[in-house]
C-alpha cells in the first residue's frame, strides 16, 4: 500500500485530537471509580468525539469540520469542568486556549478564548477572592498573547515556505516544480473540459550563456538571469506564466492562440536582444514554441518546445522555432 503524506493540518487535528482522548481516558475512568456520574459523562462526550474525529481525518483527510468540532470540544469540557468542580478545575482553561490556537485562524481563536474566559470568569467569580481572580484573567491573559503571537508567526511563516517552494530564488519566476504541477494541472482540465482557446508552451535559452560566465564571472551571470527573467516578466500578462526551468533556461506557459504566442515569441526575443545589460554584454535568446495537442502530456508538451529550441540554435541562434504538430 502506497504511503500517502499527511498535510501539517491533518497532523496536527490527529495530534490534538489524539493526545485529548489519551488524557482525559484516565480520568474518566476515576470518575466511573468515584461515581461521579456528571463529570464522567463529560469525559466520555470528549474522548469519545476526540477518537471519532481522530478516525474521521485518518480516512477522509478533511480537517475543516474536525478543527471546527475540536475547537468546541476544547471550550466546552474546560468551561463544564468548571461550572460542575469549581476553581480546583481551572488549570483546563489553559491547555484549550493553546489548542485553539493550533486548530483555527488567530483572530476567530482570539474571538472564542475572550468569550470563553469572560464565561469562566463569571462563573468562578463569586467562588474566588479578588487577589484569585486577578491571577485568573492575568495568567490567561498572557497565555493568550504568547499563544496569538505563536499562531500568528507560524502561519507567517508557513505562507513564506510555501511562496519560497514555488519560486525561483534568483530570478523570482515560478521553480521547476511550480511548473511540473501548473503543466500537470494544465492538461487535466483539458482532458476533462476542452477549452475553446489554445495554449503554447515557450522554451526559452540564453545563447551562449556559459562565455558570460566564464569572462565575467558567475555575479555576472546572475544578475545577467535575473534581469532577463525581469524582462520576460513585464511582457507577459495574468494569462501568461513564466519559470525558471533550470540553468540559462526559462519556460512560458501562454493561454493564448498560435498567432498571439508566435507574437510573444518575437516580442521576449527582439526585448531581450535591444536590452543594454551591464558591462557591454548582449544576450540573444533561442526560442522553441510548441502548441498544446490534444492527449499528449505536459512533459511531451514540453519535449516538443525543447526540440523547436534546439532546432533555433542549430539555425544560428537569436530565432523563435515552431514545433511540428
Amino acid at each position: 500500500m502506497k504511503y500517502q503524506k499527511r498535510s501539517s493540518e491533518e497532523q496536527i487535528v490527529m495530534s490534538i485530537s489524539a493526545a485529548a482522548a489519551l488524557c482525559i481516558l484516565p480520568f474518566l475512568i476515576i470518575r466511573i471509580y468515584n461515581q461521579d456520574w456528571h463529570i464522567a459523562l463529560l469525559d466520555f462526550v470528549a474522548v469519545a468525539t476526540t477518537t471519532s474525529l481522530l478516525a474521521y481525518v485518518y480516512f477522509t483527510k478533511r480537517t475543516l469540520l474536525a478543527r471546527w468540532v475540536l475547537s468546541i470540544i476544547c471550550i466546552g469540557i474546560a468551561t463544564g469542568t468548571i461550572w460542575l468542580k469549581g476553581p480546583e478545575q481551572i488549570v483546563w482553561v489553559y491547555p484549550a486556549i493553546i489548542c485553539l490556537f493550533f486548530i483555527i485562524p488567530p483572530n476567530l481563536a482570539a474571538l472564542l478564548c475572550v468569550i470563553t474566559v469572560a464565561v469562566i470568569g463569571y462563573l468562578l467569580s463569586s467562588d474566588m477572592s479578588m487577589l484569585d481572580n486577578v491571577r485568573f484573567y492575568f495568567s490567561t491573559l498572557i497565555t493568550f498573547i504568547f499563544s496569538y503571537a505563536f499562531s500568528d508567526r507560524m502561519l507567517y511563516q508557513q505562507a513564506q515556505l510555501l511562496i519560497l517552494s514555488y519560486k525561483d530564488p534568483l530570478t523570482g519566476a515560478g521553480n521547476r516544480r511550480a511548473m511540473e504541477e501548473k503543466l500537470i494541472e494544465f492538461v487535466a482540465q483539458q482532458r476533462q473540459q476542452p477549452a475553446d482557446n489554445s495554449a503554447c508552451l515557450l522554451l526559452i535559452d540564453l545563447d551562449e550563456f556559459k562565455k558570460i560566465n566564464d569572462r565575467q564571472g558567475h555575479a555576472c551571470g546572475d544578475d545577467v538571469l535575473a534581469q532577463t527573467a525581469a524582462l520576460i516578466e513585464h511582457i507577459l500578462n495574468p494569462n501568461q506564466h513564466l519559470f525558471r526551468f533550470g540553468g540559462e533556461e526559462f519556460v512560458v506557459l501562454a493561454s493564448n492562440t498560435l498567432e498571439q504566442t508566435i507574437a510573444l515569441a518575437e516580442n521576449i526575443r527582439q526585448t531581450v536582444n535591444d536590452f543594454p545589460f551591464e558591462q557591454g554584454i548582449r544576450i540573444t535568446v533561442s526560442i522553441g514554441l510548441a502548441e498544446y495537442q490534444s492527449d499528449e502530456t505536459g512533459f511531451e508538451w514540453l519535449g516538443r518546445a525543447d526540440t523547436a529550441m534546439y532546432q533555433a540554435k542549430s539555425a544560428g541562434r537569436d530565432l523563435c522555432c515552431l514545433a511540428a504538430s
